[in-house]
Formats: structure tokens, sequence, C-alpha cells
């Protein structure tokens, strides 16, 4: 959605300035298509779902599930959007590189682990630390490839 403003110093009309407030559902699924293609894992099962987060990776069917409660992201929203779905992507790769059955054994194995030694299951699973560092990393390249390409 674009929102146009008239910018007036001293009574003198300058400019027209265009902002925009959202990233369209077309340019979010062209963001999440060109991920999935940049890391190889364009081939994982993608499932459209209500949920609250942007995006999950179900270890279980190796689907990576889409929020259809975002069918358009706020500005504001842009930076939590890119981690999420790299975050998930890192588990797809993992799926892809182990297959996504042995990497849920994997995985499930790994929040075992936790419970025994009585931490988190999930934040303490190396398998998450390692998909959060992954989005962490990458969200501010693919904000500029993408600011770059107009998407947002």
């Amino acid at each position: 959605m674009l929102n146009q403003f008239l910018v007036v110093v001293d009574g003198q009309r300058l400019s027209k300035m265009l902002i925009r407030e959202f990233i369209s559902q077309s340019n979010k699924n062209q963001i999440i298509s060109n991920l999935l293609k940049q890391y190889k894992v364009e081939s994982v099962k993608v499932k459209q779902k209500s949920m609250k987060d942007h995006a999950h990776f179900n270890v279980d069917t190796g689907t990576l599930e889409l929020s259809t409660k975002y069918k358009i992201i706020k500005k504001s929203q842009v930076k939590d959007f890119l981690i999420t779905i790299l975050h998930e992507i890192n588990h797809a790769i993992d799926s892809k590189k182990y297959g996504w059955k042995k990497f849920k054994e994997m995985y499930e194995m790994e929040m075992n682990l936790m419970v025994a030694k009585d931490k988190d299951p999930y934040k303490d699973n190396k398998y998450e630390i390692q998909a959060e560092d992954f989005g962490q990393k990458n969200w501010k390249k693919w904000y500029e490839i993408f600011k770059k390409q107009d998407l947002f």
C-alpha cells in the first residue's frame, strides 16, 4: 500500500513522496520463493496455515508452514519476518541434508537430551540455536538485496 504526501515548505509545494507502508502478498511470496531457491530448498513442501508466527518448519512432516495471518507485512515487521523465514529455512536445509525423517529423529533426540539435562527442549536445542543464529546473521544481507529489488 502506498501513501502519498505533499511536501510544503514556506507555502511552496516541493514534491510528492511515496512511502511504502506494507509489503504486498505477492512481494512477500517472491521474497520467500527467492530465499528457498537461493538456499536450494525450493523443493520443500510449503503449506499455508493459521498461526501467530510468520512461519514454522514442521519437523514431523518436513513442511514449511507459512502463516495466513500475515497476508501483508508491515514495515515494522520486516526484520522479524526475515529472521523467522531464514530460521525456518535453516531447518529445511538440515531436513534436506539428512532427510526429513532422520532430521526429525535427530531433533527429537536433542529435545530429549535437553529434558534429561533439565533444560528447555526448544530454547536450548542446538538445532534451534543454530537456526536462530542463521536468521540473525543473514537477515541484513537479504534486507539490502530485497530493498534494492524494490520488494519493500
